[in-house]
């Protein structure tokens, strides 16, 4: 499990339309839910917020200190956004129990340097960049880590059977289901060169020609 994130949330009285002031004053209306639990209204500070939104995405656990009383351990659920500007509007905080397994998508993160492919010439595509996995919350990862220097060669691709086997982590996607595959790297320079070397053939053709009527 990932290093363990904390996020300060205040009860919230105010509802609906009445919310938009404190938008403006830095506050982001928040809900907190889950089965067997009552919904709870909240405000959390938007300078605060929006690192540790963007460390935990949707696939990391926070800890949500509500008020200093009680500590909920939550998954980011649903993040509504203001068209165009992008402005965060609401969120969903989803609380887990800690020995309930829960079922979330995880983003799948490529490393290595992949020069033995780029040697061959080659480039890679990826093609899945998440996944479905079911575990106990504790032991759900940030991401899937798959290396880069699987890929030898042009045609060599990397499937979800591919993936990393991670205790108590299983996969929900087909084991033959393509996460990064490989093609031939077009060479722009090269295809200039091939350019211009067609057009200076006709012009020797036309200096031969001129030649033989002289």
């Amino acid at each position: 499990m990932a290093e363990t994130i904390t996020l300060q949330a205040t009860k919230r009285d105010v509802l609906g339309k009445h919310v938009r002031h404190l938008r403006r004053e830095g506050k982001i209306p928040a809900v907190l839910y889950g089965p067997g639990f009552e919904p709870l209204s909240l405000l959390v500070d938007w300078i605060e917020l929006r690192p540790k939104l963007l460390a935990a995405g949707g696939s990391q656990i926070i800890n949500l200190d509500v008020e200093g009383d009680e500590t909920y351990n939550v998954l980011v659920r649903n993040v509504q956004r203001r068209p165009v500007r992008g402005d965060v509007l609401h969120l969903d905080f989803y609380r887990v129990r800690m020995d309930v397994v829960i079922r979330t998508e995880v983003p799948i993160l490529l490393v290595g340097s992949g020069d033995a492919l780029e040697d061959a010439g080659g480039a890679f595509t990826h093609e899945k960049n998440s996944i479905t996995v079911e575990c106990l919350p504790g032991d759900l990862p940030s991401s899937i880590e798959v290396s880069l220097d699987l890929l030898k060669e042009v045609g060599d691709m990397i499937t979800v059977a591919d993936l990393p086997q991670l205790p108590g982590v299983t996969y929900h996607a087909d084991a033959e289901e393509i996460v990064v595959t490989t093609s031939y790297l077009t060479s722009a320079g090269a295809e200039e060169e091939e350019g211009e070397g067609g057009e200076s053939e006709p012009e020797l053709i036309r200096r031969r020609e001129e030649e033989d009527e002289e």
